[in-house]
């Protein structure tokens, strides 16, 4: 077929605050409004820092009216001013002006939004969830039974959404790390609940012991691969820096550096080795620092003096990569396309980033154009949906079927953009 699968291996969804109390109960809402508020007002005294205004405004401009989400740096400052009753107001009225686009939370949105940019089906990770559950998992203390409480909401209210349009968005359940028997408990219910993407993996263990510690673990990871249920890290934590001008700056810098850890960890601990069909997928956290990181860990594994790190591990640290592991490539750029093949193309699945400033939406065409004109096109259908298909299971046939009538054509991915640069 000429129409191309677009499989977006990263994408986000969260809910307005007051619709999480659905699926919570009722001893934890009050908590829960009272982190909500807490959070907003730090996040908006943020804003500043974090967002260049002209950006945002560039990207509003683009990305249309469909729910609000503009960062406006004066409605923010409006609802600092606001006592906690029009702070909450404002964060649950689907039209204000510091709500999160509709998209985000709405199925009949958000699934027009993705078609018009030519995606047929995606994984969906958190956008926000109550008690800072998700990706920003252990930043601050957070009462045990809040943090359960938030992921459980969470992965409940994302398999609602997920089943509003069938087979069409992968959930990816969060979890915690506090109690390994909840953890394992959490990752079965929403397999049952039908969140066929998997599980992501806090990039932070908080006071626990990290991913390293393999007899702490091996229940998830036995869980995970017997349920075929992906392990994922995405970028998106980091110790809180602050309010400095810099702290904004050193988030940027290293957020993918935290979310590269637990790769690490699982490779020296033998978590691969034990559990040979564990999936890992490392999200938005680039691609070609893979490479450097394998020849290190190689290094290291073949220096007489560190024999002992390799006792018991049948594999090399390359080996393991390739069996055990991919890369949500989100927005993959012209510059890391190129390493696709020391990486592997069959590792390799493009991302959109939807409905984030900072990915392809609303504007994937170009940017695939940019990325992919000179690539072949058997290699383009892999990163671009039919490996995402494979490793998640989405329904191959039906897929194709949707891409038929919304999808790409191949013509359009491959015609070079007016200043294409070589590979």
């Amino acid at each position: 077929m000429s129409k191309v699968l677009l499989i977006s291996s990263d994408c986000h969804a969260g809910a307005l605050p007051d619709a999480y109390k659905a699926f919570m109960p009722a001893q934890f809402h009050q908590a829960a409004d009272e982190w909500w508020l807490r959070y907003a007002r730090e996040m908006m005294q943020r804003l500043g820092t974090f967002f260049d205004q002209e950006a945002v405004g560039d990207f509003t401009s683009q990305a249309g009216d469909a729910g609000a989400g503009k960062f406006q740096q004066d409605a923010t400052s409006r609802a600092l001013e606001a006592t906690d009753e029009e702070l909450w107001a404002f964060l649950n009225d689907p039209d204000s002006t510091i709500a999160p686009r509709r998209g985000e939370w709405d199925p009949a949105v958000r699934l027009q939004e993705l078609e018009d940019d030519g995606i047929a089906g995606e994984v969906v990770f958190p956008q926000m969830a109550p008690f800072g559950a998700g990706l920003m998992q252990y930043r601050h203390p957070i009462d045990p039974a809040h943090n359960l409480a938030g992921n459980q909401a969470y992965n409940r209210w994302l398999a609602d959404l997920c089943a509003r349009n069938p087979g069409r968005h992968a959930g990816v359940a969060i979890v915690n790390v506090d109690d390994i028997g909840a953890t394992v408990q959490e990752i079965r219910d929403a397999h049952a609940m039908g969140l066929f993407g998997g599980v992501l993996l806090p990039s932070s263990t908080g006071g626990h012991p990290f991913y390293h510690h393999i007899e702490r673990y091996a229940p998830v990871w036995a869980v995970c691969e017997e349920l075929n249920m992906p392990i994922h890290t995405h970028s998106g934590w980091s110790p809180d820096y602050g309010d400095v001008p810099s702290a904004a700056a050193m988030f940027i810098s290293e957020v993918d550096m935290w979310a590269h850890r637990p790769f690490t960890a699982m490779v020296w601990s033998g978590a691969f080795e034990r559990y040979p069909g564990l999936k890992l997928v490392l999200t938005e956290t680039g691609c070609s620092w893979i490479l450097e990181l394998l020849r290190t860990l190689r290094f290291k594994a073949d220096n007489p003096l560190f024999a002992h790190f390799t006792k018991g591990l049948s594999l090399t640290p390359e080996q393991y990569f390739q069996r055990n592991c991919y890369i949500g490539a989100s927005f993959l750029p012209r510059h890391e396309v190129g390493d696709r093949y020391r990486i592997g193309v069959d590792k390799l699945m493009w991302g959109s980033d939807y409905p984030h400033m900072e990915g392809t939406w609303p504007n994937t065409m170009p940017r695939l154009q940019e990325t992919f004109h000179d690539v072949p096109e058997s290699e383009i259908r892999s990163m671009l949906g039919l490996q995402a298909a494979e490793v998640f299971g989405f329904d191959l046939s039906g897929m194709e079927r949707i891409a038929d009538r919304i999808g790409p054509d191949i013509a359009e991915i491959t015609t070079p953009p007016l200043h294409a640069e070589a590979i």
